[in-house]
């Protein structure tokens, strides 16, 4: 089957599911091509067909994300934006795919490429439609917001399933892990892992100092690599990340969807931190400190951590965390079901 694959570059989280399930497509016999938008991919991703275009990434300056930048950033961008999105359209007429997967990529989830196959939008956001999933109480204005962009870049899915800790409703499936972190024996060191994209080094290095704490930082992409005093900055790498989440003593990061839960199936005490302003975020937080998978602070509070206790023995969602990805694809897939929405689809452009 040929397989269209869009993943959104903001951050690292779609790549890396990407790049667990690109591999496991072409092993089956698919012939996938991927398509990324937003900015410049980062991290040592490799790809047999692989093209990045111009999309639509969100504006985030000192650790919030600006709403009304990102709205006119997407303003002036929209002439090559709709250049990207001609490109992926003659690609379509070209390639002529049989599915079309969407991870939070907003051209690959457009109707206007015109894709004469069912388009399944996989992504954590998906999850934030979910009536069976609860939400936090909170900033109501950025909810809107959020969901209004969820809508813009899965406006044209045939199928929606959300990334999700727990199995809420049939359209929840679970993380995809690299198997790396589902085969890694976890080893206690004397380092913290941290992982943030926009947060302020210098307090990093100085807590760090004051509390005689080695740390291995990722992200902060203002700072040279190197070490810093007690914090080495480590360059974007998958190996490099794994080997040192596997050994850290424990963990602080972002509200992302990876990383707490990885760091959680390692039995690292893990402390998330959301990203001002981002409602994703802050939902992620909520449900990560629901299922008791990490704990949220709502401000970098490095001392914090050691109050974190470790992930129980026998977790309820350790089985749902460690579902295999082949699993998961055979639940994407569904052939009899996607062979049901092409017979009707084909009979919907007879018709017309």
């Amino acid at each position: 089957m040929r397989i269209l694959y869009g993943a959104n570059s903001q951050g690292q989280g779609h790549l890396s599911k990407a790049a667990v399930l690109i591999p496991l497509l072409e092993q089956r016999g698919h012939e996938v091509r991927l398509v990324t938008s937003g900015p410049q991919p980062t991290g040592d991703y490799t790809f047999r067909w692989h093209r990045h275009l111009t999309g639509l990434p969100y504006i985030v300056e000192q650790g919030r994300t600006d709403y009304g930048k990102t709205f006119r950033s997407w303003l002036r961008n929209f002439p090559a934006f709709m250049t990207s999105l001609n490109r992926v359209r003659k690609l379509v007429q070209t390639f002529q795919p049989e599915l079309i997967l969407s991870d939070f990529e907003p051209i690959t989830a457009s109707p206007l490429i015109g894709p004469h196959c069912e388009v399944i939008a996989i992504s954590r956001q998906v999850t934030l439609f979910d009536r069976a999933v609860p939400l936090p109480e909170s900033q109501v204005l950025e909810k809107k917001l959020t969901r209004t962009a969820i809508r813009l870049f899965t406006c044209g899915a045939d199928r929606l399933y959300g990334y999700h800790f727990e199995p809420a409703s049939f359209r929840c499936v679970p993380p995809v892990l690299r198997p790396e972190i589902l085969q890694a024996r976890p080893e206690q060191g004397d380092h913290i892992l941290v992982y943030c994209h926009f947060e302020d080094a210098a307090a990093l290095m100085a807590w760090a100092a004051s509390r005689r704490q080695p740390v291995r930082a990722y992200g902060f992409s203002q700072m040279p690599r190197g070490r810093h005093g007690w914090v080495e900055f480590r360059p974007a790498s998958r190996t490099g990340m794994l080997h040192d989440l596997r050994t850290a003593k424990a963990v602080i990061t972002n509200a992302g969807l990876t990383t707490p839960v990885e760091a959680f199936l390692l039995g690292k005490p893990t402390l998330v931190v959301p990203i001002a302003s981002q409602w994703e975020q802050v939902v992620n937080a909520f449900h990560q400190s629901e299922a008791r998978i990490a704990e949220a602070c709502d401000t970098w509070d490095f001392d914090r951590i050691f109050d974190v206790p470790p992930p129980t023995l026998n977790h309820p969602l350790s089985g749902w965390l460690r579902t295999s990805p082949e699993v998961i694809l055979d639940h994407l897939l569904d052939e009899d079901r996607a062979t049901k929405r092409d017979q009707i689809r084909r009979q919907h452009r007879q018709a017309a």
